[in-house]
């Protein structure tokens, strides 16, 4: 499953991800917009869009992917949801 968040940190922007441990390891989430602000996400597989770090002038802990790697993460996951 493929989490796309758009949303800044919030309690909001995360309630909607899994919180079961099991579940976690087989869940991709890629930030982007505003959800690059986000520095802290309990998930083994958590990327930023590079372009939106860098327009926001921002550096993230997590690995950035370009909009090429989004759109095949996309076509390859099973499930994808927009938060």
């Amino acid at each position: 499953m493929l989490y796309i968040v758009g949303k800044a940190p919030s309690e909001e922007s995360v309630s909607l991800l899994p919180t079961d441990s099991i579940s976690k390891n087989y869940v991709s989430i890629v930030l982007i917009q505003d959800g690059v602000r986000h520095q802290k996400l309990p998930f083994p597989y958590v990327f930023t869009l590079s372009d939106d770090v860098v327009s926001r002038k921002l550096s993230s802990p997590f690995p950035s992917v370009s909009y090429q790697d989004l759109l095949r993460m996309i076509f390859e996951a099973e499930t994808v949801e927009v938060l």
